[in-house]
């Protein structure tokens, strides 16, 4: 799906709108959420709202990646780009560590203190995946739908630890540094710059089990990506095999979900492929649509 493909689809979810677009007028400042200052932006009319959490590290606001996509979002309906606590515009936070729960309460907050209505369709890229998952836990009258974009999985570094071989004292030195890695994410949340814990995160998003009908999207990273670079390759595809397998299992997360791999992009597809990362946005906001418009 390219551009032929995400002019149908926007022409589609136009069609489809349950709810005439109102005017909105333009957000942009620093939200109270319990305390922390979160920065925002949305733009655009309509329902569902889209409110994009991004990757580690990424402030989605001043991001040129996000900014790009969420101008083609705009075109259709409300989108909400917002950065997380030390991150961009919005101060570090005083909690340390932090954990997932932390980043969704902390969203949840800043929208309803901006006036942003919900219910909404959360867009979550690789960790934001993670909060997205954690937010549709925690707050699930105010989620619409969910696109996870190369979302992390709950058991993706504890199945990536299970998956190398035991310590040898003639290792590569590639596997000494992915099983340092992955035990310092998992054990360590000063080893990332968000100050994560990347554990007690993972716990929290597995309590999320159904979100009964509402529309699931899985946004995947192509196959032929190796999330762990410098692995020897039978290695390498094992755990890109392992990885694919969680990404199939989003789709148990509701009986209207649906899966689209990229042709080539890898984990960074907000900025690799972001035409991929419209389609799946405009398609979650037409099946948010359908469903809502539904009897």
């Amino acid at each position: 799906m390219h551009a032929s493909h995400l002019a149908v689809i926007a022409a589609s979810v136009a069609m489809f709108a349950a709810h005439p677009a109102s005017a909105q007028a333009r957000i942009d400042g620093r939200f109270d959420a319990n305390g922390q200052p979160i920065r925002m932006v949305c733009t655009g009319t309509g329902r569902p709202a889209v409110v994009v959490d991004a990757g580690m590290g990424t402030a989605p606001v001043e991001d040129p990646g996000w900014q790009g996509i969420a101008a083609k979002i705009a075109a259709v309906t409300r989108v909400c780009l917002a950065d997380r606590a030390g991150l961009g515009d919005s101060p570090p936070s005083r909690k340390s560590p932090r954990t997932s729960g932390d980043a969704a309460a902390e969203l949840h907050a800043a929208l309803k203190q901006a006036g942003v209505s919900g219910p909404y369709l959360l867009v979550g890229h690789s960790v934001g995946g993670l909060h997205a998952q954690v937010f549709a836990s925690q707050y699930p009258d105010d989620v619409a739908g969910l696109v996870l974009v190369s979302s992390t999985h709950p058991d993706q570094m504890t199945t990536w630890l299970s998956l190398l071989p035991a310590r040898a004292p003639d290792e590569a030195q590639a596997i000494t540094e992915a099983r340092s890695f992955l035990t310092g994410m998992l054990e360590d949340p000063m080893k990332n710059e968000e100050h994560l814990d990347i554990s007690a995160s993972a716990a929290q998003a597995r309590q999320l089990t159904t979100l009964g009908d509402k529309p699931v999207i899985v946004a995947t990273h192509s196959s032929s990506y190796r999330m762990v670079p410098g692995l020897a390759e039978p290695l390498a595809i094992t755990l890109e095999e392992a990885t694919q397998r969680m990404q199939k299992q989003f789709l148990s997360l509701s009986s209207n979900a649906r899966q689209h791999i990229a042709a080539k992009a890898g984990h960074g597809l907000p900025h690799e492929d972001p035409a991929f990362v419209v389609e799946n946005i405009l398609e979650g906001v037409k099946a948010v649509r359908g469903t809502e418009a539904s009897p």
